[in-house]
């Protein structure tokens, strides 16, 4: 079953045709679904939804990919993307730090999802010179973190 209607699919296909200029990987680790239940074993409700938009994502484009991890059997992987949980989608671009989606990107999230694969394909931010002046001039590495509710 399609998650993306198909006049959303149009609106993707035309902006992904007139914006996207280099290849974008989508790497997403996700924990698969079981249909043998054992307590204690760790679980993701919404994975299997996440994975069909991604795949329904990548079919619009040919400048993207995807990349499926089974976070329990890649953990240094994992690690080293710095994914601790699932759902997790990792927008990769030719030069990029990368933006990570911790859940399901539904609702405004999934437009930012959109955008962010824009940027990364583009390898550039929306930022504004200010904010780029102000990023440079911090001497350490950062870690920032940006957490969205839906309400």
């Amino acid at each position: 079953m399609a998650i993306l209607t198909e006049q959303d699919r149009a609106t993707i296909t035309q902006m992904f045709e007139q914006t996207l200029q280099e290849p974008v990987r989508l790497a997403f680790f996700t924990i698969p679904s079981s249909s043998l239940i054992v307590p204690g074993r760790e679980t993701c409700e919404s994975c299997g939804e996440v994975q069909a938009l991604l795949e329904e994502l990548v079919e619009i484009s040919p400048k993207l990919t995807l990349e499926i991890h089974n976070i329990q059997q890649e953990r240094e992987l994992a690690t080293q993307y710095g994914v601790e949980r699932v759902p997790a989608v990792l927008v990769l671009g030719p030069e990029s730090g990368g933006v990570r989606f911790f859940g399901a990107p539904a609702g405004y999230e999934f437009a930012t999802l959109i955008q962010d694969i824009q940027s990364a394909s583009q390898g550039k931010t929306r930022l504004a010179p200010a904010t780029r002046e102000a990023l440079a001039a911090i001497p350490d590495p950062i870690h920032i973190q940006v957490f969205v509710t839906p309400t």
